[in-house]
């Protein structure tokens, strides 16, 4: 038989685990049909020292494929060889083979088939060709999947130095901010149209963007981490919403790989699974916090401070709540409620405002009025807080009362950047000020290197305190306790409540001054 008969298949894949650990999975191939889809059934026939002889029978693409092997351990070579003595395919051999590699263990498969069959042999030569690949791709993913599970489930039960570190998942806001991050890494690019750019952007598969070596905290504890950019933009969610639910849960299993001990979900990635009532975090390892309980502290914090700043008396203040019944606006409400003399939320679903309505009536004195008109809720309020998550802009800076504060906790925002007025404070939410600076290679939407998203600051704080744990579980009501208690832990660290910003740039000082004054001439 010539070689020219034979076809050949080559796969490389980099599986974050030793050596030794995966070649004792490799090898115990009896438990394959387990944790593998493609392998129905594999059978040890004989086993003698460094060999034995294995009954396999696969099945891909509802073709079943039926051979006995015989498997040769090398352990000086750090290979496994194989060869088929009996089965469908008259010729089928080839090698395992292990290298180290700064991530793990390179693993390279290299397998040598014939298929045989004269008539129809130009189909079947390359659709089996493409069976036998896609059945050991399936055996590499499965492979690492299971290391990568085992690694998680060993930490759950006392062993700590598995795992460590975070990961941040984080996402562009438009198809502008892909540009500008375009432009920035690549300086006079000659942009492509949009519509070729979005369809690119699309099927762009996440990715790391970055490490982040020593984040080190105020009380001089120090932890490593990474950023994964889940490749989406909001406007995706209104054309598939498990598209963007697949990409950030990939995103996730990115992190895995580099055994980070806990992923925080950054703006609108912590909003899908309550979209489309899917848990990322059923469908990976690593425990994933969504970052809104810090950012619920920074978003009270930042208002208090605006209270300060105005001189607004919180106890006779009224105070608007858009996307009220969302988990930050909910958890907002849930605190301001005990604070204010009127609180008015707005929101879409009629049926969760009036939950909400019931469970703040039941505790607190304070007077609630609710609705779905932004409008209404917005008008004669001296605090407002939107939190919706629209993709777009849905509010117009014309409602608000002149001197109030206005925290614009969305991204995308809910109040245009291009709006201006110079009679009211509007400054954007969620935003805090690191112990430690972070330089991203690309723009991340944040107006200095030392100024964070609470939400990607949760998932350091936890990290600090080894505390690998759904923080603020996906779709689940936040709590007041639980904002003050990762608030406590944050002051602990060294982050702190950020300076107003609008539009990247600091407000100056003289500008709060001005609306100070104002709101007490109106007053």
């Amino acid at each position: 038989m010539q070689d020219s008969e034979l076809f050949e298949i080559s796969l490389i894949r980099v599986i974050p685990a030793e050596k030794w650990r995966i070649i004792r999975l490799l090898t115990k191939v009896w438990e394959f049909p387990s944790y593998i889809g493609s392998v129905k059934e594999v059978s040890v026939i004989q086993k003698k020292h460094n060999t034995m002889q294995t009954k396999w029978r696969i099945q891909v693409d509802h073709v079943p494929i039926s051979w006995i092997e015989e498997d040769t351990l090398d352990l000086k070579e750090n290979a496994i060889r194989f060869k088929a003595i009996e089965g469908d395919l008259p010729e089928f051999q080839g090698k395992w083979a292990f290298y180290s590699h700064p991530d793990g263990t390179e693993v390279r498969v290299n397998v040598f088939f014939k298929v045989g069959i004269p008539a129809i042999n130009d189909f079947a030569d390359k659709y089996i060709k493409k069976l036998v690949t896609l059945n050991f791709e399936a055996i590499l993913e499965a492979i690492e999947r299971r290391l990568i599970s085992t690694k998680y489930s060993s930490y759950k039960h006392g062993n700590k130095n598995k795992i460590a570190g975070f990961g941040i998942i984080a996402h562009l806001y438009n198809y502008c901010h892909l540009e500008k991050c375009l432009a920035t890494l690549k300086p006079g690019i000659k942009m492509p149209s949009r519509a070729f750019l979005q369809q690119l952007y699309q099927i762009t598969p996440s990715f790391k963007l970055c490490d982040v070596d020593k984040f080190t905290s105020k009380t001089g504890d120090s932890v490593n981490g990474c950023v994964v950019l889940a490749t989406f933009i909001p406007d995706m969610m209104e054309q598939d919403q498990w598209a963007v639910l697949s990409k950030i849960t990939k995103a996730c299993k990115i992190a895995e790989k580099n055994g980070i001990g806990i992923v925080t979900l950054s703006s609108f990635a912590s909003m899908v699974s309550q979209r489309i009532d899917h848990k990322i975090s059923e469908d990976v390892q690593v425990p994933v916090t969504t970052g809104n309980s810090f950012t619920v502290a920074m978003v009270i914090d930042s208002i208090l401070k605006a209270c300060r700043e105005l001189r607004i008396d919180l106890a006779r203040s009224k105070c608007a709540i858009i996307g009220g019944t969302g988990e930050i606006g909910s958890a907002c409400a849930r605190i301001m409620a005990n604070k204010v003399n009127l609180l008015s939320l707005s929101a879409r679903n009629t049926t969760k405002l009036k939950t909400i309505n019931d469970e703040l009536s039941r505790k607190h004195k304070t007077k609630i009025t609710i609705g779905t008109d932004n409008e209404s809720a917005i008008k004669g309020a001296d605090i407002v807080i939107t939190a919706a998550n629209p993709s777009a802009s849905i509010i117009n800076i014309e409602w608000f009362k002149p001197g109030s504060a206005v925290c614009d906790v969305g991204y995308p925002k809910n109040i245009p950047y291009y709006s201006s007025r110079e009679d009211i404070l509007v400054f954007s939410g969620g935003l805090v000020k690191s112990p430690c600076p972070i330089n991203f290679p690309i723009d991340m939407g944040l107006p200095a290197a030392d100024i964070l998203y609470a939400s990607y600051a949760e998932g350091i704080i936890l990290a600090l305190e080894k505390r690998y744990e759904n923080f603020t579980p996906e779709k689940g009501n936040i709590i007041p306790d639980r904002v003050e208690e990762i608030r406590k832990l944050g002051i602990k660290h060294g982050f702190e409540v950020a300076d107003f910003y609008w539009e990247w740039k600091i407000i100056p000082k003289e500008k709060i001054e001005k609306i100070r004054k104002m709101r007490q001439l109106i007053r």
